[in-house]
């Protein structure tokens, strides 16, 4: 009896949670009271996970908003041939769930150095400058002389682990950046003169970039784009002829201080040997990575973020190593939303998605998912909304369906579902050659927008904050921004919270047999051996 329920609850699962095809099945009341018998059951089963982070993970979806998600969501269900509102993506599958807010200290909606500058380093900072607290200015450096705060990655690098950066915008741009860098200026990411040049050297500031190569210890690992900042303006590009560095201080950063190895495409990753310890630096474009949507027709000799992800994570492993920290951002998000390219931004959220689920598999794989903190959350949002009044299943590129609550009462043209609260595509046409001619499936297509601006906006809502493993449940509720990189420390025992009750003798035990608490309420692999002998005696005595 006990094992026919046990295959009709996995049945009655498996229905609810995996991506349905159509709604034939949701008619039914019963249907609804069963998948709310199993979301209580969840949540009733469900036990804190009070182990030590050996590992960090943070995935950082910038200008990944909620309506993003949820777009996202349905994009990737539809990708897979379904209704796509139903289906869950590999983060919505964490167990706990918050939001954050995201305003600078002197703005209301944010920018990503700033917000990163929260996330990683604790403290919430000016809008535009990273790595600094409250008292620096944005362009300031003589200002900003003195303000510096150290990251998340100082932190696990001074506990003996291993770190990692993986973007798919510039290594030096504000995301990235917040976590090894200072600057008074998150645009000051290579010597071009222009912006950064022999003034801000007097005044004692460096370049993003140069920070980056400079920096002792070294980071592990290094993945993204942005070549042009490393390489003088006098040196042909590795891979495009028609192309020179962008240094104006006529110095390749690469060759004079980048003491490890350096790598430029797929094939060169693909070749390393896992596990080696010399510090690796990927560099897979001149500017940001492509977009995932063009990646794949046109540049499959350079890594996804997915591809870039199982490096990283089976490359740590294999140094047998204390752990790590890795920084996973799927940057492009962001990029896709400032040109209201909506096919952009929501592919490259899949791909992010994608990742995610590369890193459970592996985790999972080497027994290691229980020991590790994954935290996937957003810098910001955008002014990107999904709309109208479509029937279930409509293509989430696309317009409401041919019904009147889909149809505009002014004009008698259909409704985009996905639209912009400003951005460049105003006045949207609406006429009838415009709507025969558009293709909104393309990556060339702009969604109208409401308001006119050269470039989308960020937006100023929360953003979600969803996490798994140790100490997880830490991020439940409403937070400030600034306070997960304080969780992930305080799991981890890192920085200010390495002497936190319950560290000691965590860190004493790793210098022995490496060995970890369990949750509370497991009993220790001592017990089970006292229980066995126990057990062993007792049937000697019988067999006597």
């Amino acid at each position: 009896m006990l094992a026919s329920n046990v295959i009709i609850l996995l049945a009655i699962n498996n229905i609810v949670t995996c991506g349905r095809i159509d709604w034939e099945v949701e008619k039914s009341s019963s249907f609804w009271y069963e998948q709310a018998q199993l979301s209580i059951e969840e949540a009733l089963n469900r036990r804190d996970n009070t182990r030590i982070a050996k590992n960090v993970i943070l995935f950082l979806g910038d200008g990944m908003g909620l309506s993003s998600v949820t777009a996202g969501r349905i994009r990737k269900g539809q990708i897979k041939g379904q209704l796509g509102e139903d289906f869950l993506t590999e983060m919505e599958q964490f167990t706990n769930l918050g939001l954050a807010k995201t305003y600078n200290i002197d703005r209301q909606i944010p920018d990503s150095a700033a917000t990163a500058t929260a996330y990683l380093c604790g403290v919430k900072a000016q809008f535009g400058t990273l790595g600094v607290d409250g008292r620096a200015k944005r362009s300031n450096c003589s200002n900003s002389v003195g303000t510096n705060v150290t990251s998340i990655l100082d932190w696990a690098q001074q506990a003996g682990k291993k770190v990692g950066i993986i973007t798919t915008a510039r290594i030096t741009h504000a995301t990235p950046a917040a976590a090894y860098a200072h600057s008074a200026e998150r645009d000051w990411e290579g010597y071009d003169t222009k912006r950064f040049g022999i003034r801000e050297t007097r005044e004692g500031c460096r370049d993003i970039a140069h920070q980056l190569v400079l920096r002792s210890p070294p980071i592990d690992l290094v993945f993204g784009g942005g070549r042009r900042y490393f390489y003088p303006n006098t040196m042909v590009d590795v891979e495009n002829p028609k192309l020179n560095g962008s240094r104006t201080d006529n110095r390749s950063l690469i060759d004079e201080f980048w003491h490890g190895r350096f790598i430029w495409n797929k094939n060169q990753m693909d070749k390393i040997v896992l596990g080696t310890s010399t510090p690796l630096m990927g560099l897979f474009e001149y500017n940001h990575l492509y977009f995932e949507t063009d990646r794949i027709v046109n540049r499959t000799d350079k890594p996804s973020l997915s591809q870039m992800t199982k490096f990283a994570i089976e490359h740590f492993l294999n140094m047998k190593q204390n752990g790590f920290f890795l920084l996973i951002e799927g940057g492009r998000i962001d990029h896709g939303h400032h040109d209201t390219k909506a096919r952009y931004a929501l592919d490259e959220f899949v791909e992010f998605d994608n990742a995610i689920g590369q890193a459970v598999e592996i985790l999972k794989e080497k027994d290691l998912l229980n020991d590790t903190l994954l935290v996937v959350t957003a810098d910001h949002s955008h002014v990107f909304t999904i709309g109208t009044y479509s029937t279930r299943g409509s293509n989430i590129l696309g317009f409401g369906s041919l019904e009147s609550l889909n149809v505009s009462e002014i004009d008698a043209f259909p409704v985009n579902i996905i639209a912009y609260g400003n951005g460049p595509n105003f006045p949207s046409p609406r006429n009838e050659s415009y709507f025969s001619s558009i293709d909104t499936n393309t990556t060339s297509y702009l969604s109208p927008a409401a308001m006119p601006l050269s470039s989308e906006t960020h937006g100023g809502e929360d953003v979600p904050v969803y996490a798994r493993g140790p100490w997880s449940h830490l991020f439940i509720g409403t937070m400030e921004q600034h306070t997960i990189a304080h969780k992930m420390a305080y799991a981890a025992c890192w920085g200010a919270y390495k002497d936190r009750n319950g560290c000691q003798s965590f860190i004493k035990s790793t210098t022995t047999k490496m060995a970890f608490p369990k949750p509370n309420g497991s009993p220790s692999i001592s017990t089970f051996n006292f229980i066995r002998i126990i057990i062993l005696f007792l049937l000697i005595l019988v067999f006597v």
